[in-house]
């Protein structure tokens, strides 16, 4: 019966040529799906985790893999782990990750990054939804507050630590968070969850998705929340209340049974304070949108996919500046479009041979605005070649070898308003990035690999500027800068433990960023006395990192789940004159643990997080300097209960920030505990 199955499906199906990928038992799996399961271009993350009762993920590759297959320096959260998690926002879940680090600075405000080099409003961070970019070139962050994504309709949140710019391009230099939601072609999920507790919060999601026939479906996803701030003391840079509200419109479809559409667009409105990297908050009333559409064929050459999208963020960051006995208004505005067109074609050459094969091309704009008055203008043209090859060279060794070539074009610019000065000009840079692994199934003994990378680091598109004024300040552009380059070694181990029905993984690694780039405001800043003030882009000297991760987990006959982890970034910069040092911005250890159980309709579940010290920074405006503040070790504790009705309503109480009334994570707003009770519906 098999060999019959393998004969039907000898066309290069990309479905089946990654079942074989998988092991044997996913090809006897195929044989009770129907053939449109089979040859379906997108990936059915829900059918294929109840079939090996764990999560499935083509982040890696490009081609699917379940979970217990993947290096120990990637980690799936599952939408169960989400769900029972408690948190009301994408940051909370994420802290909960090794190896990742993240500052909250707001109730909606925070900055993510994975592997050390941390710093506030900087990041080199790549994040996805639905593998679309989300993350702000123009700058170098990621507006968590901003992102289009109901948190109950995601299916996972995928977390590749270490450089990944062979795979997904520049900015992948230090890890890329992919966050998977649920696909209406294969999950009918209905839902609508309301909330409200702590800091006069209320909040609601409200999901809808219907497969109206195997050709065509739909989901509308809403989504939004009012709170007000955490407690603002003396701070009157700090609006009181926070806010924001999205919504989301996939419609997906099949022209044929091998040609799939999906059409895709998101509108986010927030308002919230900006913590801006030279450490003051600044009034931000950011709006973005996007628009994406797929098509995918399951043709004779392989799997063929064509992907673009727009996406488009404007800003106004406004706030008055009290220095030297007068007050400076700062009124900045923006607008960051950036544009993708990405094709890819993925090959089963052979029963030990993939391969997948992508360009992509890439414009950027950013204009900026001084109270209303444009005060420049940059963009860059991106274009890319890729291949991902996949070798299986015994049934359990896999060599898999990823490398990319991008090409940036920055065109030359003048400033709008400072005629006399000298245009920027014109830059070309040509960069290549790989990542190389190899994985041993060693059977009893466990799982070893070995993996090497080059990660690619671009300045953000607003360090292009050409010479001009922001306000006060003088914007001097730097005609030598140039992107930061990691080099990237690891070790990963992984091995079953029965008597726990756990696993135990190590993932170590050691890397060494040459250009290193700094914040987009802070490391660029200086203050000469008595009244100048200068904005330099530069490149820094090196950074060397070097740590890990440990992750014990395990499962009881009880339906307890538990898990532990310890994780370590040492970083040594050498350059102790910035300000933004990230050997001091770097926390070193972190231990993270925590349960699910459920009894019957109650479900428990509670988390904590110790993290060591480090230094965050806050401006001093009465003499326009930057300090450093020490932040002392803290720990966070989050906990939820929840009663399951009956099949369609869960009632919920969730506590976050348990440990401490008021705890200092940043040198920015103290955390206030927060508890929340909300009610979802499912239909």
């Amino acid at each position: 019966m098999l060999l019959r199955v393998i004969k039907r499906h000898n066309r290069q199906c990309l479905c089946f040529s990654s079942v074989l990928s998988f092991s044997t038992t996913l090809a006897v799996g195929l044989l009770v799906f129907p053939d449109r399961y089979a040859c379906a271009q997108n990936l059915d993350y829900s059918t294929f985790e109840k079939l090996f009762n764990e999560p499935i993920t083509s982040s890696a590759t490009g081609k699917p893999q379940r979970a217990s297959e993947l290096p120990t320096d990637i980690q799936v959260v599952t939408a169960e782990q989400i769900r029972t998690s408690g948190a009301q926002t994408l940051p909370e879940i994420l802290r909960m990750v090794p190896g990742v680090d993240v500052r909250r600075y707001s109730v909606l405000g925070a900055n993510v990054s994975i592997r050390g080099n941390d710093a506030a409003g900087g990041s080199r961070t790549l994040v996805l939804i639905d593998g679309r970019q989300v993350y702000l070139d123009g700058y170098n962050y990621t507006d968590w507050g901003a992102l289009p994504v109901s948190i109950r309709d995601i299916r996972q949140i995928e977390v590749i630590r270490g450089p990944n710019s062979a795979v997904y391009g520049f900015n992948a230099s230090g890890g890329v968070i992919n966050i998977v939601t649920r696909d209406p072609q294969h999950e009918n999920k209905n839902y609508v969850h309301v909330e409200g507790g702590s800091l006069n919060g209320f909040g609601g999601e409200l999901v809808a998705s219907h497969k109206f026939s195997d050709a065509f479906a739909a989901k509308l996803s809403l989504n939004g929340m009012r709170s007000d701030e955490y407690d603002r003391g003396s701070r009157r840079d700090v609006p009181a209340q926070t806010s924001n509200i999205n919504a989301a419109l996939e419609l997906r479809g099949q022209l044929s049974p091998r040609v799939e559409w999906g059409l895709t667009g998101t509108i986010d409105q927030e308002r919230n304070p900006f913590w801006l990297d030279i450490g003051s908050y600044f009034t931000s009333r950011p709006l973005s949108k996007s628009l994406e559409g797929r098509l995918a064929a399951d043709t004779d050459w392989g799997l063929v996919e064509f992907r673009a999208y727009q996406n488009s963020f404007t800003n106004k960051i406004t706030d008055n500046i009290a220095a030297f006995g007068t007050v400076i208004p700062i009124d900045f505005g923006y607008d960051l479009e950036t544009t993708v067109a990405q094709l890819s074609d993925t090959i089963s050459i052979n029963n030990q041979n993939d391969l997948r094969l992508g360009v992509e091309y890439r414009y950027s704009s950013l204009s900026g605005a001084q109270a209303s008055t444009k005060i420049g203008s940059e963009s860059d043209m991106l274009a890319a070649g890729s291949a991902v090859w996949d070798y299986r060279i015994l049934p359990k060794l896999t060599l898999t070898n990823a490398v990319r070539v991008d090409s940036l074009l920055v065109p030359s610019v003048r400033s709008p308003i400072l005629s006399d000065s000298p245009a920027a000009a014109a830059r070309h840079y040509i960069e290549p990035s790989f990542n190389s692994r190899i994985r041993y199934d060693a059977g009893d003994l466990g799982t070893f690999g070995l993996n090497a990378a080059r990660g690619i680091q671009l300045p953000a598109l607003f360090d292009f500027a050409p010479t001009t004024m922001l306000g006060p300040v003088a914007v001097i552009n730097n005609p030598s800068l140039a992107p930061s380059t990691t080099i990237n070694v690891g070790l990963n181990y992984s091995h079953n433990i029965k008597p726990l029905n756990g696993s135990l993984s190590i993932a170590l690694f050691a890397q060494r960023t040459s250009d290193m780039l700094g914040t987009p405001f802070a490391s660029n800043y200086a203050f000469i006395p008595p009244a100048s003030l200068t904005m330099f882009p530069k490149n820094y000297n090196r950074v060397d990192d070097a740590g890990g991760e440990i992750r014990l987990e395990g499962k009881t006959d009880f339906n307890l789940h538990w898990d532990l982890s310890y994780a370590m970034a040492s970083v040594r910069d050498p350059d102790k004159s910035s300000m933004i040092n990230f050997q001091r911005q770097t926390p070193v250890n972190t231990v993270i643990g925590g349960f699910e159980y459920i009894l019957g309709p109650v479900e428990f579940s509670a988390h904590a997080r110790w993290q060591s010290h480090y230094q965050d920074v806050t401006a001093d405006f009465s003499t326009l300097q930057l300090k450093n503040v020490k932040v002392k070790d803290f720990v966070t504790v989050n906990a939820r209960v929840g009663w399951k009705i009956d099949k369609h309503f869960l009632l919920s109480l969730s506590g976050q920030q348990l440990g401490d009334s008021r705890l200092q994570e940043t040198s920015g707003l103290r955390i206030d505990r927060r508890i929340i009770a909300g009610l979802t519906a499912d239909f």
